[in-house]
């Protein structure tokens, strides 16, 4: 009859654990409403690309991992690419490095604000107005 007590009492502590675990997942499932607009291309959600010279196509961040989306700010890993242009964007050759971005200046369901952070977290340049 001792031993009856600890098994109910791990039976209901699991089940607790359990509930809390599936209420943690559905906080983080990722909004599909929330979206971003990029060179034209609207209706993107956590893309895995993002093309901030849209013209010829020589800045932007690719490979990209969201940890978040949907919230006020959506962060992802990636890697940043830029053609050095030199002696023209033709003839240039691409550098990439990691970063992190962060999306940010959520309006109407879509994030206007790209933020690049280097790999200490450090902000680098300054946030690019998406539209």
């Amino acid at each position: 009859m001792r031993f009856r007590i600890p098994f109910v009492l791990l039976g209901l502590l699991t089940l607790l654990s359990a509930g809390a675990f599936a209420l943690s997942m559905a906080e983080v499932q990722p909004n599909h409403q929330v979206t971003i607009t990029s060179c034209g291309q609207s209706g993107q959600f956590a893309p895995r690309e993002i093309v901030v010279s849209c013209a010829d196509g020589n800045l932007g961040y690719s490979h990209l991992a969201w940890m978040d989306w949907g919230g006020p700010t959506a962060y992802a890993h990636g890697v940043a690419y830029q053609n050095s242009c030199t002696p023209t964007c033709a003839a240039g050759t691409y550098s990439t490095h990691s970063v992190m971005i962060a999306l940010s200046g959520l309006r109407a369901g879509q994030y206007h604000e790209l933020t690049v952070m280097n790999s200490a977290g450090a902000v680098v340049g300054t946030p690019v107005s998406l539209s």
